[in-house]
């Protein structure tokens, strides 16, 4: 019999157990194919597998957490802003999984700074970056829907330049991960360090290894691991977006207060728990 929605079978426990005891004693866990899910059945595999790694990998380290993912998940990618605090995830892609390709969203607004900054931590990290770029070049959207869309509708800006082509991009995937973590905003605040995310009629695993890492859990690494830093940092640039959408901010104000700092907009829409493609599932006994 098939398992219900949300429901982990006992021999699917047992495989999550395992390939979770397998990556926190060092080891690779075996891939697992049917994370592919065309169709309802492995639609439920992959939503109720994700709940049960959530739960079995919450507080695990960082290091881990994208190990097993990058083992079990059959084709995985890491997505990069190459921001303020992106050299930390990239960093642990080089170390646990160097094969995994990172996608960047390259909006075509970015900084120059952020452009260099990608080109450098590729050439230091031995990273694969995969430039993702949007359907419409910036000229071709200004013919479109006006100049400036940005300063008039940053949603609509956002899900042209950021959210559709991550969209397309996901389609030669079954799982992601990302450096999301809960203190960056309210949004994020009960981001699962797993979790089933709806795409294109398929389920997708997203993975946020740093979701319960705090700000100084970062700074730690990045001094530690003598990590180079954005070039904007020192210029009081705490969260970097596109150039257009971001200022920088005092020391004591909230880090995202400089993005989209004319609008009621504090996401670009990739990370949002509410927007219809997430389905976070808990598991039942049995």
């Amino acid at each position: 019999m098939t398992p219900a929605v949300g429901v982990v079978s006992a021999e699917d426990r047992a495989a999550v157990t395992a390939s979770v005891a397998a990556v926190l004693d060092g080891a690779r866990p075996a891939e697992d194919d049917r994370f592919r899910a065309t169709d309802d059945a492995e639609g439920r595999f992959v939503r109720a597998l994700a709940a049960e790694a959530a739960a079995q990998l919450e507080g695990k380290p960082a290091q881990r957490i994208l190990a097993w993912a990058a083992a079990v998940v059959p084709r995985f990618a890491v997505t990069s802003s190459f921001g303020a605090e992106s050299a930390v995830l990239l960093h642990m892609v080089s170390q646990v999984a160097p094969d995994v390709p990172v996608l960047f969203l390259d909006t075509d607004f970015h900084f120059s700074e952020t452009i260099d900054y990608r080109r450098r931590l590729a050439v230091e990290l031995g990273v694969t970056v995969v430039d993702v770029r949007p359907a419409l070049s910036p000229a071709q959207q200004e013919a479109r829907l006006g100049a400036r869309l940005f300063d008039r509708d940053p949603d609509r800006c956002c899900g042209l330049r950021k959210t559709e082509p991550l969209r397309r991009a996901l389609t030669s995937y079954d799982g992601w991960a990302t450096g999301v973590r809960r203190v960056q905003t309210p949004e994020r605040s009960a981001t699962p360090v797993v979790e089933a995310r709806s795409h294109d009629d398929r389920w997708l695993v997203k993975v946020a290894p740093l979701a319960d890492w705090t700000d100084a859990d970062v700074a730690d690494y990045l001094r530690c691991h003598d990590l180079p830093r954005h070039p904007l940092v020192a210029a009081g640039y705490r969260s970097i977006g596109c150039a257009p959408c971001t200022l920088p901010v005092a020391a004591a104000d909230d880090p995202r207060a400089g993005r989209w700092s004319a609008f009621a907009k504090t996401e670009c829409g990739l990370h949002l728990p509410g927007d219809g493609v997430t389905d976070r599932v808990t598991t039942t006994p049995g």
